[in-house]
């Protein structure tokens, strides 16, 4: 199921994100599907087989987009709050937090599953919180063009 949104809809939500204000405004929705998905793999826990399976689909489906809006605010606003003389530096520094991510999303998902359902509301809360807290620091540092879309495309 992820692949196959992510093939459908990648390349079209890609469009809210053609500006650094839109990809700062991405980062609302972004804390919404956070919390559906968190919440929904608690629910999926405290019921019997027709919940579950009913919460896991949801998990997915709101995780996947998580994943896809995710992608192209965390690109556009990387770039473009990045100094003109320090853009490569900073790049680094994204690339070293997906790095991290991918060594330390499994731990830190081992002890969510562990602890048990209440541990997804208190992930949920904290990205929700980490999004908000960037949408309001985003807002100051932002350009007023975006760096990774060109200002003239091939279709003017």
């Amino acid at each position: 199921m992820n692949s196959v949104l992510v093939v459908l809809f990648q390349v079209p939500l890609a469009r809210f994100g053609g500006s650094t204000d839109a990809a700062r405004r991405l980062l609302l929705p972004l804390a919404a599907l956070f919390a559906l998905g968190t919440l929904a793999l608690a629910v999926s826990a405290l019921g019997g087989r027709g919940l579950a399976v009913t919460a896991l689909v949801v998990a997915a489906l709101a995780l996947t987009f998580v994943e896809m809006i995710h992608a192209i605010a965390s690109w556009e606003l990387s770039v473009a709050l990045a100094p003109d003389d320090a853009q490569g530096a900073y790049l680094g520094v994204h690339a070293l937090a997906v790095a991290t991510q991918r060594f330390g999303g499994p731990l830190l998902l081992t002890g969510v599953i562990a602890a048990g359902p209440p541990a997804w509301a208190v992930l949920g809360v904290g990205l929700v919180a980490m999004c908000g807290g960037q949408h309001r620091v985003v807002s100051r540092g932002l350009r007023k063009s975006s760096l990774s879309v060109p200002t003239v495309t091939v279709s003017e």
